[in-house]
C-alpha cells in the first residue's frame, strides 16, 4: 500500500471523527440556553479546515487535491451547523 493511499484512509477516519463530534457540538448547543460558545466553536473549526483546504489545493499535486476537497466539504458541515444554530 502506497503512503498516499494510506494517508487517504487516515484522513477519512480523522475526518469521520471530526464531523461526529461537530454533530455532538450541534447537539448539545441544540439543548442550551445560550448557544453562543457552540456557534463560535463550529465557526473556528469551519474556518480553520477551510484555510486548511484552500493550502492544499494550491498545492494541487496528488493526493493534496483530494485531501482539501476533503476538507473543503468539512469546513462547509461544520459552517452549515454554526448557521443551523444561529437560526435556532
Amino acid at each position: 500500500m502506497s503512503s498516499s493511499t494510506v494517508m487517504l484512509i487516515g484522513l477519512g477516519v480523522v475526518l469521520t471523527g471530526h464531523y461526529l463530534s461537530q454533530k455532538l457540538l450541534l447537539a448539545k448547543g441544540w439543548k442550551a440556553d445560550d448557544a453562543k460558545p457552540y456557534i463560535k466553536r463550529l465557526n473556528i473549526n469551519g474556518g480553520a479546515l477551510l484555510a486548511l483546504a484552500i493550502v492544499a489545493l494550491a498545492t494541487a499535486e496528488f493526493p493534496y487535491g483530494l485531501i482539501g476537497i476533503l476538507l473543503f466539504v468539512e469546513g462547509a458541515v461544520c459552517l452549515a451547523f454554526a448557521k443551523k444554530l444561529r437560526n435556532k
